[in-house]
């Protein structure tokens, strides 16, 4: 039997860490640092080449041959979503992962729903966890569900863990340009439609550089490679730098006057919000989303619909000579890690 078991629809195959978002480096995060404690973790996924391994103390294990593995906690982690005609019916967003069933559901001492996406329903017979008390926030009071959503004992919010040293370090002068970096259907087209009302009035002339993590998907890249060529046939400053690894794009994040993060959908937590910030990088993003948790330095902008453009030009005048820090003791590895052998050995 495991003591953890973590079940996730995204593919977190071992070798391909400087392709993944925030979110899967977070579940490879946690189940390794709980390996390390000397328990027995497991990571059920789609792996590319379908084999089960052993990575940093990790088991990483295909899901066809070990989704009804027994654990004593067991974590269903991300993209699970409504399926089919009843309300308790969750599947996780990937054909290789089965819905969950009747004999799933005595597969664990204690099952928990982790949420890291805005989810708008939620399954009343487990526990959920959190990654930000935004997305608590979301499920339940603001989505169109909320009404069927029940508040369970149980329920928690654990932030996710952040090392306390970047692989990159502060830059002593920064450059002028804005910058963006996420996957490109976090609102990537509405920044750019922000920076050239900004631009075309005359409201800031800093140059707009864009990244977006490696994509499994070669067609993903071509659309934002064409959206961003027909923008750019009116002589805007907006450089697409492609796909840009993980310790890459932190080396351009480092060196940007600011994280230009104008957008939907929001961060449920933003850990891009923290690798900025920890850089010494002010953060513009919109007011709703986890970076009200984040993002406590004054140095940051957070708009809503009561702002003016004028208000971010004034902003943005000397952003690149501000310099941001981040209260990281809510986000220590430490203090995190403590709360999921809590959570593992209470089950």
């Amino acid at each position: 039997m495991y003591d953890l078991l973590i079940m996730t629809g995204v593919s977190l195959d071992p070798a391909d860490g400087a392709s993944m978002g925030g979110t899967e480096r977070q579940i490879l995060s946690v189940a390794e640092s709980l390996a390390h404690e000397g328990l027995d973790v497991a990571i059920v996924h789609s792996i590319t080449d379908g084999t089960d391994k052993v990575v940093n103390g990790v088991k990483h294990l295909n899901a066809y041959r070990h989704y009804y593995d027994y654990s004593k906690v067991r974590l269903m982690a991300n993209h699970f979503g409504y399926s089919g005609n009843y309300h308790r019916n969750y599947t996780m967003n990937n054909v290789h992962v089965p819905p969950m069933s009747p004999i799933e559901m005595n597969c664990a001492e204690k099952t928990y729903c982790w949420f890291h996406n805005w989810f708008h329903l939620s399954n009343n017979d487990y526990p959920r966890i959190f990654n930000s008390k935004a997305v608590a926030r979301y499920v339940y009071e603001q989505n169109p569900f909320s009404h069927m959503v029940k508040k369970l004992p149980d329920d928690k919010v654990i932030h996710y863990m952040i090392p306390k040293g970047l692989v990159v370090q502060p830059q002593e002068k920064r450059e002028d340009y804005l910058f963006w970096m996420s996957a490109f259907g976090k609102g990537m087209k509405e920044a750019v439609l922000m920076y050239i009302s900004l631009f075309e009035r005359g409201l800031t002339r800093r140059p707009f550089h864009i990244a977006i993590p490696p994509q499994r998907d070669r067609k993903d890249v071509e659309v934002v490679e064409r959206m961003l060529i027909d923008v750019n046939k009116n002589g805007y400053p907006i450089r697409f730098y492609g796909e840009m690894k993980y310790v890459d794009a932190l080396t351009k994040l480092s060196k940007a006057a600011c994280l230009f993060r104008p957008g939907f959908p929001q961060e449920t937590f933003g850990l891009v919000y923290l690798e900025a910030n920890q850089l010494g990088v002010p953060v513009l993003t919109y007011k709703g989303d986890a970076g009200e948790e984040i993002l406590e330095d004054k140095h940051n902008m957070l708009i809503d619909k009561h702002h003016k453009l004028q208000d971010i030009s004034n902003w943005l005048i000397d952003i690149d000579e501000q310099k941001t820090t981040v209260d990281m003791s809510k986000f220590d590895p430490e203090k995190i890690k403590k709360q999921w052998i809590k959570l593992i050995e209470n089950a």
